[in-house]
């Protein structure tokens, strides 16, 4: 087809794509809300989590299964797309030329146009978390140093740098900021929406949610970038999230830090030590593979951060539960290696998932035997056990 200057503009949207949804909602309204339903709980940990930690996947299975849900084939969709003037040119934004984007756009026209703002609102709450809109922005926007990653920067960034004014502080969640930018959203494009629309007009009115979405976001990443560069990020022994945090006195919080960058100082300076290895080796994981699950751990840069996190919390809670406490001694160790199989405190938990993902990235073997009870527990110790010994050693020589 001939390419349509922009200034020619077109209505497909409005005389052809907003029939086919029209026909579809008047019977498939609530298998939609269904729908979006579904997709939020099977993403609820990162939806509502208390920070964009995560890009919230978005794949073709979710774009199939909303159009299944209104009964419309995606194809169908594509095919009067074709005829927008803006198809086959350059355009912003590029979002605007998914046909799920342009079809979600058309459902809540549909709603506004039939006064169930209800049903508009989690459409649009939804729009806002489609991979074109929330996963391709926060890509973008964090295309390295995820907060995934890192998660105590961005922790430390929720309790120590955002205010008021940020939606997220007082929304306390992703699925608050989000909602209130689309509600936003909503009040100002209502009137408008429910009128005929050229698609050059539906496309700015994808364009500005996606705006909004991106401001949310790069408002957050400033102050995040600016924790990680500055390493203004949560050290345990200094800083307190919550009741499950350790308490430390103001003599163990210097002495943990103190022994924390000692520990670190060695595992980056000294080559993986085979001595060490040996005592952490058992029946199930022998010491030439723990050198190389540690070789490897400590060979990527990216885990600098985790590896002082894990040091960091085996020290605080040693420290946090036998004041005063002595770290060179044989009741330090004994400690460390406890099994906390049940414990509830979220940093105890974060270090055993630090542990095992170090695992699951590092050790083939690992993957195979860790449906194995007892192996998976012996691997997960021994790399501990390498960690504790460490921090003996440097805490004797201090």
């Amino acid at each position: 087809m001939a390419t349509m200057k922009n200034s020619d503009d077109s209505k497909v949207f409005e005389e052809s794509l907003y029939p086919l949804v029209e026909k579809s909602l008047k019977t498939n309204a609530n298998n939609l809300v269904r729908y979006i339903g579904r997709f939020i709980e099977r993403r609820h940990d990162e939806i509502y989590a208390i920070a964009p930690y995560d890009r919230i996947f978005y794949g073709q299975s979710d774009v199939d299964e909303f159009f299944k849900s209104i009964n419309i084939k995606e194809g169908e969709v594509k095919q009067i797309m074709r005829n927008c003037f803006f198809y086959d040119i350059k355009y912003n934004p590029t979002c605007a030329k998914e046909a799920y984007i342009e079809t979600l756009l058309m459902c809540i026209r549909y709603f506004l146009k039939h006064n169930d703002r209800k049903k508009a609102e989690i459409t649009t709450i939804y729009l806002c978390f489609t991979g074109k809109i929330y996963a391709s922005t926060h890509a973008f926007l964090w295309p390295k140093v995820a907060p995934r990653k890192y998660k105590a920067v961005m922790d430390y960034v929720v309790n120590n740098m955002l205010t008021d004014k940020y939606d997220l502080k007082k929304e306390g969640s992703v699925f608050g900021a989000v909602r209130k930018l689309s509600m936003t959203w909503l009040d100002t494009y209502e009137d408008r929406l429910k009128k005929p629309n050229s698609d050059d007009e539906c496309g700015k009115h994808i364009q500005q949610i996606k705006e909004r979405i991106r401001s949310f976001l790069y408002n957050i990443k400033v102050l995040y970038m600016e924790a990680y560069e500055n390493r203004l990020y949560l050290n345990y022994e200094t800083d307190s999230l919550d009741e499950d945090d350790f308490h430390l006195t103001d003599n163990d919080s210097a002495y943990a830090a103190r022994i924390t960058e000692g520990t670190m100082d060695w595992l980056t300076s000294k080559s993986v030590s085979v001595d060490i290895c040996d005592r952490c080796q058992d029946n199930l994981v022998r010491s030439p593979e723990i050198r190389d699950i540690i070789e490897s751990i400590l060979g990527d840069p990216d885990n600098l951060d985790d590896i002082r996190r894990v040091v960091n919390i085996i020290i605080c809670d040693y420290l946090s539960n036998n004041k005063g406490g002595n770290i060179n001694s044989p009741k330090f160790i004994t400690y460390s290696l406890k099994p906390k199989p049940n414990s509830h405190n979220p940093i105890i938990i974060e270090q055993k998932k630090i542990i095992i993902s170090w695992l699951d990235e590092n050790s083939p073997q690992y993957r195979k035997r860790k449906t194995r009870k007892a192996t998976a527990m012996s691997y997960f110790k021994a790399i501990l056990k390498y960690f504790v010994f460490v921090i003996t050693i440097v805490a004797d020589r201090q």
